[in-house]
């Protein structure tokens, strides 16, 4: 039994409802389905989602929500006129008008795009309808996983091909309440993780997940597998495709994951597994992210100091701020952050680590970005670091920190934002052109 979940851009509009069962009847084995809410169009539209949230806003000031709501209502009445389901949302979106503008919750308001299009897509389909609500269970604010799983084992087990909308849940009172924007990755992911599927299948706009940014290196490769470990390293550094969070729930329980293109459903996309398949290059994908600073922390004798970092990262802690990596020499430690989050309280950090620790300087060096060349394949690959630091250097690019954890699933290096893109092109060249 596969699980399917269809996002926003394999919805925005009557086509890709049509793409959506010619997909779902070429593999009876996709049994249940989730989606997102509809999409953008074009560039020039705007997603479902993002017109409800101003509705919402539009309602708390006392507005009238009709000049966007409006917008809704034609989107969905569009897709329905085009599938030969004239009107069969009327009273669904009169009703949720209404509720909105006499002041309904933001959770409510923002999850409604989900609901009607899983309500339009049953009818389409001819299948049932099962509400989230009735699937995820929230408790004080937070998903209860137990009571979650065994609703959608009660619930889904005794139903055949059922259209489930994403994106929420609801309380013991009914209250509806939401996961993080693009949850519906996640819905999907305890459906399949319950149901103890054999596959999930993420349907999106993209043919899996490429070795490095097309935007960088337009003919990359697409990647046809990687581990959950990799994702988690590549989604980390910026690769938008799929975050390992929303899919946490199947990684845990063993179950693969498949990405796929609803425009392209002949490719076999990225299949994402818990290890590593026969086919091991050395790096599976190269991922890089601007916007950090590092703090930099000179002390003779440092290392004779117990405890020294410690303090030096609790100051950061009561801060609310959070280190990205921790590069340190005898006499020297280096903490390295993300500079929005860093610059506001830079002073106040600066000032409480000198009277904490007394270094003998501090300075701080911003516009750093971080690559990370990622793969299973590196462990024990003797060379690997000599390689990618040539390759990076022939380039005329200064390395400024390099990182390696014991596991050799990455190297990461740490580089001037304005290298941040000749380095990505570089390490392609070296070890997935070649």
């Amino acid at each position: 039994m596969i699980v399917a979940k269809f996002g926003g851009s394999s919805l925005s509009d009557a086509d890709q409802f049509i793409k959506v069962r010619r997909i779902l009847e070429t593999e009876p084995a996709r049994q249940h389905i989730v989606v997102s809410a509809p999409g953008k169009r074009d560039e020039a539209d705007q997603k479902i989602t993002d017109l409800l949230f101003t509705c919402h806003q539009m309602a708390q000031k006392g507005e009238a929500i009709d000049p966007v709501f409006s917008e809704v209502e034609q989107r969905f009445s569009q897709i329905a006129h085009s599938l030969g389901l004239e009107n069969y949302l009327s009273s669904k979106l009169l009703e949720i008008g209404r509720a909105i503008q006499d002041g309904a919750s933001l959770a409510y308001t923002a999850s409604r795009g989900e609901y009607l299009c899983a309500m339009l897509m049953a009818k389409w389909l001819a299948r049932p309808f099962v509400d989230a609500a009735s699937l995820l269970h929230f408790t004080a604010g937070k998903l209860d996983e137990e009571a979650t799983a065994h609703s959608i084992r009660a619930t889904l087990l005794s139903c055949e091909g059922a259209v489930i909308p994403g994106f929420y849940g609801s309380d013991s009172q009914g209250d509806i309440h939401i996961l993080s924007r693009g949850g519906s990755d996640t819905s999907a992911a305890y459906i399949a993780a319950a149901l103890d599927a054999e596959m999930l299948e993420i349907w999106t706009d993209v043919t899996g997940f490429r070795a490095a940014d097309p935007r960088i290196v337009p003919d990359a490769q697409f990647i046809a597998s990687l581990t959950y470990r990799e994702l988690r390293e590549l989604s980390y550094m910026g690769a938008s495709v799929l975050h390992e969070d929303a899919v946490f729930p199947v990684r845990t329980a063993g179950i693969p994951t498949s990405i796929r293109n609803t425009g392209n459903p002949l490719h076999p996309g990225t299949t994402i597994t818990y290890r590593s398949q026969a086919r091991v290059p050395v790096v599976t994908g190269i991922a890089g992210k601007k916007g950090f600073s590092i703090i930099v922390l000179e002390k003779n004798r440092m290392n004779d100091e117990v405890g020294f970092a410690r303090k030096v990262l609790a100051v950061f802690e009561r801060h609310a701020i959070s280190f990205e990596h921790l590069p340190t020499g005898i006499d020297a430690l280096c903490v390295m952050v993300s500079t929005s989050v860093f610059m506001p309280k830079k002073d106040a950090v600066i000032e409480e680590i000198s009277k904490t620790v007394d270094p003998d300087s501090i300075h701080t060096e911003d516009h750093i970005a971080l690559v990370a060349c990622v793969g299973v394949g590196m462990f024990r690959q003797y060379g690997t670091a000599a390689r990618l630091i040539t390759a990076v250097s022939e380039q005329g690019i200064g390395i400024r920190t390099i990182l390696q954890a014991p596991s050799e699933l990455s190297i990461i290096l740490g580089v001037d934002d304005i290298n941040l893109d000749m380095t990505v092109r570089a390490i392609y060249d070296a070890f997935i052109r070649t």
